[in-house]
């Protein structure tokens, strides 16, 4: 007899993982960057991943005093891996803002730290190959107020880009950057609007195509609810996005669809409810609980009000980026989120033409993947004065034992009933509910059916599509007597079968009627059984 295991069951809900298979498992990790780049003073306040590696902005560029010695601070950003630094350098911004396009370019911001304008404007760098262009804001887009990071942009602002940039006292303000030709499109670029939001000097604004295929837009304020913009009749519309989890006062939040779903990576709070930690949790808008979460694992907030969080992905999951500052509580870390593949559990229907159920024996109904549905056509000899009789099970037991019994105990199911349910003409073509809470037999007249078995919602479609089957009614008067059993012999003495009904006639199921048949029939009608 098969033995019933827990073992998978309990590793789909181990740290890190959901019981709807999601898991995220953490691939390698870098701590305390302040050791990693070598610097004593580091601003180092957003940074993101990509391609497997990092990268991040030192602002710093001042003159500071290091143990006697004055040093010039040249910004810089700087690339890492799981093996610390690649040796690999751009020349950096003055501003905190580091973000990339889709093509994979550096984007920086050139502003001063704490600038009250973009009026710096924005590097863009190839990290392929070093080269960069510096891109001015357009005067008809100019932003006021201090800015301080910055969202990521779509297409490539080498040549043809978007970006979009707000401030801290734009209010519903925000601007929206073009690059056309591999220049600042003075005539694509402008201010635009979103009713309900208001900026901060540390909003971000990330475009993503949502799960209908419509371009959005994220639009994240560090301490308010995040939005969702969607832009119709020449004005963004703005729909405030709820979070399961404890989304807290911190920068870092990015969106991506995947496995059928609109998901939101962002940090959330600790036990004690403290912000600026580097926990996180990724879930659907609206959602009751993330599909995957992250406790917080420092001990200390970070004074750079962040935890950076991006997503790439991929054929087979997601891999997540996520820079925390700090110095000595700071991180590097790669995340991988997969989902293992649904098991799909296989349906036999027990009973059926059979004078006993067997817990080993069953029909097993094939799967429509497509339609998340189990199918099965089948012919009931109607053997049972007319009628047959069947449920279901979810697996089978090796031997027809009261072992085996005992074995698929919690894996049958069938109708909601307190006995025997009737599956008259009105139950047909209609959803009829199923349970494992002792489910009862269908009792179901002998015919032709298809039948349609959802087991996420635990339903049971049944459509009629053959004539009705009564086994031995060879006369066809729905009932199984005496009478069936002269017409079936006189049929066979004069080799003339017009006048019987052949499908009931053939009642030990060889294709063929003859002598045989007729004794089976004659047995059934003195004994009032079929003797199988």
């Amino acid at each position: 007899m098969k033995k019933f295991l827990l073992i998978a069951a309990m590793a789909a809900l181990a740290l890190g993982a959901s019981a709807d298979g999601y898991k995220i498992e953490k691939v390698w990790e870098l701590q305390n960057p302040k050791a990693i780049i070598g610097l004593d003073r580091l601003e180092i306040r957003q940074g993101f991943g990509m391609d497997g590696k990092f990268y991040v902005n030192s602002k710093k560029n001042t003159n500071d005093t290091v143990d006697g010695v004055v040093t010039y601070w040249e910004p810089t950003i700087y690339e890492i891996d799981e093996n610390g630094l690649t040796g690999k350098t751009f020349p950096g911004g003055n501003n905190c803002g580091l973000t990339r396009d889709d093509a994979g370019n550096l984007i920086v911001s050139l502003s001063q730290f704490p600038t009250a304008t973009w009026a710096g404007g924005l590097r863009v760098i190839d990290p392929a190959t070093g080269n960069y262009v510096d891109h001015s804001i357009p005067p008809g887009a100019a932003i006021i107020g201090r800015c301080d990071f910055l969202g990521f942009a779509k297409g490539n602002m080498m040549e043809d880009g978007e970006i979009w940039l707000t401030g801290g006292t734009q209010g519903t303000q925000f601007s929206h950057i073009a690059i056309s030709g591999g220049e600042a499109s003075e005539e694509d670029s402008y201010y635009m609007v979103g009713s309900g939001v208001t900026a901060s000097t540390s909003t971000v604004i990330n475009p993503y195509t949502d799960l209908n295929g419509d371009d959005v837009l994220l639009y994240v304020t560090r301490n308010d609810n995040p939005k969702k913009l969607t832009y119709a009749d020449d004005q963004y519309t703005t729909s405030t996005i709820a979070l399961p989890a404890g989304k807290s006062n911190t920068n870092g939040m990015f969106p991506f669809v995947w496995d059928g779903k609109e998901l939101l990576i962002y940090s959330i709070l600790n036990d004690a409810n403290a912000h600026y930690m580097d926990g996180f949790a990724i879930a659907e808008a609206g959602a009751e609980a993330p599909i995957v979460s992250v406790p917080c694992t420092t001990a200390t907030t970070n004074g750079f009000q962040g935890n950076w969080l991006n997503a790439e992905v991929d054929a087979n999951g997601v891999t997540i980026y996520q820079y925390f500052p700090g110095n000595d509580a700071g991180h590097f870390t790669v995340w991988r989120l997969t989902k293992d593949e649904p098991v799909i559990p296989n349906v036999y229907m027990l009973g059926g033409n059979v004078d006993t159920w067997a817990p080993n024996e069953g029909t097993q109904m094939a799967y429509d993947e497509e339609n998340k549905i189990y199918t099965l056509n089948f012919t009931f000899d109607g053997r049972y004065a007319g009628y047959n009789y069947f449920g279901f099970t979810n697996e089978l037991a090796e031997n027809n034992d009261q072992g085996g019994w005992d074995y698929i105990a919690p894996f049958r199911f069938g109708a909601v009933s307190e006995g025997d349910f009737d599956v008259t003409e009105e139950q047909l073509n209609k959803d009829l509910s199923l349970t494992y809470e002792n489910g009862q037999a269908f009792k179901i007249p002998g015919g032709e059916y298809n039948m349609k078995l959802n087991l996420e919602n635990m339903t049971l479609y049944i459509e009629k599509v053959g004539p009705e089957v009564l086994r031995g009614d060879a006369n066809e008067d729905h009932e199984v007597n005496i009478s069936d059993a002269i017409l079936m012999i006189s049929a066979i003495l004069n080799s003339d079968f017009s006048g019987i009904n052949f499908a009931n006639s053939d009642v030990n199921d060889d294709n063929e009627i003859n002598i045989t048949d007729a004794i089976k029939l004659i047995n059934y009608v003195l004994n009032e059984s079929w003797g199988e």
